[in-house]
C-alpha cells in the first residue's frame, strides 16, 4: 500500500481541514470491501513509473476537492482510475515508452506512448453510477429491481458523449489513440451483466467505435474489448 499511503499523506498535508482520509487506517481494515478497493488501486498504481506517478499523484491532488452530489472525491478517484489504462498499455507487447502528459490549459489526452516507433494516445473517461441511483442509495427506500434489467438511453446516451469526448481529445493532441473507459454500473451486484455487455458492443458497432476498451468496475477482471486486438498496421504504413 505504499503508493496509497503516500498520496493519502500528502492529501492530509494539502487540505488539513478536510476529513475524508480522517480514520482511514482504521475503516482499511474493518472493512474488506474497502480493502479490495484500495488494494487494487495500490497494484496499478505500482506498475507507474516514478515520473507518471508524480504527474499523476499531482493531478489527483488537484483534483481532489471536485465533488459529485453524492459520490465524494469523484474527482480524485476518476484521476486514479488512470492508473489502470497505464498498467493496461505497459503489459501489452508491442507497446513501449508509456508515459503520463501533464495537464496544459488546452484539453489533452492523459497517456503518450509508442507503437512502431509512432506515438499514439490514450484518454481515460470514467462513468459512476447515475444520478437515480444516487438518490436510491441515499433514501434506503424499496424499489423494484426492473430498473437494472437493462442499460437506459440516459446512459448509453452518457456512454456516446464519453467516448467521442475521448476521441477529440486524442485527436487534437495530432495523433490516434485509444479510448479507455471505466464504469460502475447501478446494479452493484452485476445481476445483468451479460445483457449489459450484450448492449455495449451492439451499441458500440452501431457508432462505429473503435479502438475502445471498457473496464467494468475497480475490482475484478470483466472487460470488454471493441479493437480486434488493438492493431495500428493500417494507421502506421
Amino acid at each position: 500500500m505504499k503508493r496509497i499511503r503516500e498520496i493519502i499523506f500528502d492529501i492530509r498535508n494539502r487540505y488539513p481541514n478536510d476529513d475524508f482520509f480522517s480514520d482511514f487506517e482504521y475503516s482499511y481494515w474493518i472493512n474488506p470491501l474497502k480493502k479490495q478497493h484500495y488494494q487494487a488501486y495500490n497494484r496499478a498504481l505500482k506498475a507507474l513509473d516514478n515520473e507518471s506517478w508524480q504527474i499523476l499523484k499531482e493531478k489527483a491532488l488537484q483534483h481532489y476537492l471536485n465533488h459529485r452530489k453524492g459520490q465524494k472525491k469523484q474527482g480524485l478517484f476518476n484521476q486514479l482510475n488512470e492508473a489502470f489504462a497505464y498498467r493496461y498499455l505497459a503489459t501489452r507487447k508491442g507497446f513501449e515508452n508509456v508515459r503520463f502528459i501533464k495537464e496544459g490549459k488546452e484539453q489533452r489526452p492523459d497517456i503518450k506512448f509508442n507503437v512502431q516507433n509512432k506515438q499514439v494516445c490514450c484518454e481515460v473517461k470514467t462513468l459512476g453510477i447515475s444520478d437515480d441511483e444516487i438518490k436510491r442509495r441515499s433514501t434506503h427506500s424499496v424499489y423494484n429491481s426492473s430498473v437494472y434489467v437493462r442499460l437506459s438511453d440516459g446512459f448509453l446516451n452518457k456512454f456516446n458523449d464519453a467516448v467521442n469526448a475521448a476521441r477529440k481529445q486524442i485527436y487534437t493532441f495530432g495523433t490516434i489513440g485509444l479510448v479507455y473507459i471505466i464504469i460502475r454500473f447501478d446494479d452493484i451486484a452485476l445481476d445483468y451483466y451479460k445483457k449489459y455487455r450484450s448492449q455495449l458492443i451492439t451499441f458500440c458497432k452501431n457508432q462505429g467505435f473503435d479502438n475502445l476498451f471498457i473496464k467494468i468496475g475497480v475490482i475484478g477482471n470483466r472487460r470488454i474489448s471493441i479493437t480486434s486486438g488493438f492493431h495500428y498496421t493500417h494507421y502506421l504504413n
